[in-house]
């Protein structure tokens, strides 16, 4: 080990051109190197001003770089001062210099500027397709993990930071670490403090290099051994029974599970009058699919397109050995039964055909109107559907009316005296409609209307009429859809419509006995659905260490609650690395002196009389280098069984140690003593010991023997 420090004048990495020795006086007085495991990486030293040694003591400044035993540490504070003799001092503390250049590597959120302002609300346009599949899901359930979050390797976290970066750090990985779901933020050395512990990993930093490892290759074997109150007397041993449990349930995986439930439907599944727009709302309405008017022409171009309306329709085979091409869309049928959605499975069914067609991923990009088509990609559900109960073209069911009445709307013009689609006027209008419910309704005019029921008030359901004007002298009429909204034909300017009742008011209405009654489920056109929501968690399991329990007792704890693992295994590790499940427990000594110590060493912790010899690793160093036998201490890891046995066997090595003192260690007034506790215990050979410690006499001042019987009767 180099047993000199130098002051250089390298400045914010970059390299300098001086470097001076400072004192060896100073060094030997007040040297200290303090390494504790991803926390400290620092030295410190008083150093006093003289003229053998001024041009090193001018050069001790904010910034300046130190360098010890190879590695190089920046001066991180400097503090002036005056020794007993009138000397000028500076009391300095220096930090590894990796600890420095990593704060200056950092990942910060872009802020919003003017060339690339935040922008909220919604900017998509209107085209007139509101078949968003997120707004609008498809019927059936959904399973998705609601706190999926990317996971990242620790190599890939790292390589965020560190690419291409201007400090000229580099790393190094040693051992195995989970994935983990953390992102990059802040500067690397505050996001290894806040995070590596989740990857179960250690820190050391060394020159411009980080070297990380997991505990089994942060391991440094050697044969030191530890022996309690035999070649070590003075040791710290400090338990906090607050902050640990050993019983707790724990929960990851946070997942949810959409359930979707379809409209109702309109109950007609078959064309009327060779339209089939009252079957495709219907198929609408039955997945869940939102449809403009577009949407409907759409599928009407295809389906005259493909079968002139012929649900039963064959077609050819295209060359191929996959059947015929069948019925409304020509479905072949292996792609149909793909497409499908129970019960509506049968290919000659036109309502069944365009199910399969709405089960198409983008099924709106797939059909034309003005070529074929093959259908492409995973069916969006394969959910089963409620059927709904299927209605006649002839029964005036309320939603067959709704379905029939808007089916017209913004398509048939307002034409004077006419009543087809071809143009009507608002009379001819109604007297088609009734005519095709099976109400015998000669052309009539608006009076001529008035006698076809009672006459009621509000508010209108479903296929009452709706007058304007006076009884036996109306102008106007329309059908109502339920008591909210109405369709007719109005003018020659808008044609048929479909608005408020409330936007015009009528004066009077009449209920046709046979036709309509009640209001119809999807009056308003919302082929609407409803999502519920169901959260819950893939993966539990209790946590409970009854071996803990018998030593410390029960300490049952909160639940620990992981929404983004999704991994039996990664959830057991995330455990094990971030909550404390022992009695956390600090082991200090500083008398063991073996002379070279690096972070990892393992020794041996020994309890002689309790037959205990456990492995220890060493997570932190502090100690005085230019002083051979001076005072060293040391900390050693603290978590797992291994160590929990320790000190359990320890404290009941102890305990008896100290009843059997209680009792033999004095004769009569005279204090003689009749026996020495530790006379059978073999002294360390010298190669077991630093130096000056071989045979070292077993002595214990007055505070030892205190903090003895505090620690045995506590």
């Amino acid at each position: 080990m180099s047993r000199s420090v130098m002051i250089t004048d390298n400045l914010n990495n970059k390299n300098g051109n001086i470097e001076e020795r400072l004192d060896y006086n100073d060094m030997y007085n007040s040297f200290k190197i303090n390494l504790q495991v991803n926390s400290t990486y620092e030295i410190s030293f008083t150093a006093t001003y003289t003229g053998q040694y001024k041009d090193a003591y001018n050069l001790l400044r904010m910034g300046q770089g130190i360098w010890y035993d190879g590695r190089e540490y920046y001066i991180e504070q400097v503090e002036n001062g005056f020794d007993e003799n009138g000397l000028a001092t500076k009391q300095i503390t220096a930090h590894a210099i990796l600890i420095d250049l990593m704060k200056n590597v950092r990942i910060d959120p872009k802020q919003p500027t003017e060339d690339a302002p935040e922008i909220s609300g919604d900017s998509s346009s209107d085209s007139g397709d509101d078949s968003s599949s997120d707004d609008n899901p498809q019927p059936g359930t959904v399973v998705k993990k609601s706190d999926e979050q990317q996971i990242y390797s620790l190599q890939e976290l790292l390589d965020k930071f560190l690419k291409d970066n201007d400090q000229g750090i580099r790393y190094e990985l040693h051992g195995n670490f989970p994935k983990q779901a953390i992102e990059c933020s802040g500067s690397l050395y505050e996001w290894l403090g806040n995070n590596l512990a989740s990857f179960g990993a250690y820190y050391i930093p060394h020159n411009y290099v980080l070297k990380i490892y997991d505990l089994d290759a942060f391991k440094l074997p050697t044969d030191v051994q530890l022996r309690y109150l035999h070649n070590v007397t003075s040791v710290d041993i400090q338990s906090d029974g607050n902050e640990f449990y050993n019983d707790f349930d724990v929960y990851g995986g946070k997942m949810e599970k959409d359930i979707t439930t379809a409209g109702s439907g309109n109950g007609v599944s078959e064309a009327v009058n060779g339209d089939w727009t009252p079957v495709i709302q219907n198929a609408a309405s039955l997945v869940g699919e939102h449809l403009s008017q577009a949407d409907i022409n759409l599928v009407l171009a295809q389906i005259n397109l493909e079968s002139g309306g012929n649900e039963t329709i064959l077609g050819g085979t295209d060359g191929l050995a996959d059947g015929r091409a069948t019925g409304l869309l020509q479905f072949k049928p292996g792609t149909f039964n793909y497409y499908c959605r129970p019960p509506y499975t049968t290919i000659t069914h036109g309502l069944d055909q365009i199910i399969a067609l709405f089960n198409v991923p983008n099924w709106r990009n797939q059909i034309t109107g003005h070529s074929g088509w093959s259908p492409s990609g995973a069916p969006i559900s394969k959910s089963p559907i409620q059927a709904q109960p299927t209605t006649s073209s002839s029964t005036a069911g309320a939603n067959d009316i709704v379905s029939f009445c808007r089916s017209f709307v913004g398509k048939v013009p307002y034409v004077w005296g006419g009543s087809t689609t071809s143009g009507w006027d608002c009379s001819g209008f109604v007297c088609y409609v009734l005519n095709h419910f099976g109400i015998n309704t000669p052309r009539t005019n608006t009076v001529g209307l008035e006698n076809k029921g009672t006459q009621v008030s509000p508010p209108y359901q479903t296929g009452d009429l709706l007058f304007w004007g006076a009884h036996g002298n109306s102008y106007h009429v329309s059908i109502a859809m339920d008591s909210t909204y109405r369709v007719g034909a109005d003018n020659e300017r808008d044609g048929t419509v479909y608005r408020t009742i409330a936007s015009w008011p009528p004066d009077f209405a009449v209920r046709v006995p046979g036709f309509g009654g009640g209001n119809a489920t999807n009056a308003d056109g919302d082929s609407s659905t409803t999502t519920t929501t169901e959260s819950y968690y893939a993966l539990h399991y209790h946590y409970h260490d009854e071996e803990s329990i018998k030593m410390f007792g029960l300490h049952r704890g909160p639940q620990v609650l992981a929404d983004s693992v999704y991994d039996m295994d990664t959830l057991k590790q995330y455990v094990k690395n971030t909550v404390t499940t022992a009695p956390p427990t600090t082991i200090e000594n500083n008398e063991i002196g073996v002379g070279d110590l690096h972070l990892g060493n393992t020794c041996k912790v020994i309890a002689p009389e309790a037959n205990i010899s456990q492995e220890m690793t060493l997570m932190g160093i502090s100690y005085n280098p230019f002083q051979p036998n001076g005072d060293v201490t040391l900390t050693w890891n603290n978590t797992g069984l291994a160590l929990k046995n320790a000190i359990y066997a320890l404290y009941h090595d102890i305990h008896q140690m100290n009843n059997n003192l209680d009792r033999n260690n004095t004769y009569g007034a005279i204090g003689t003593k009749l026996e020495d506790h530790f006379k059978n215990v073999e002294s360390q050979k010298q190669s077991e010991l630093s130096k000056g410690q071989a045979n070292r006499p077993y002595v214990f001042s007055s505070g030892q023997v205190a903090a003895i019987d505090d620690f045995v009767n506590s």
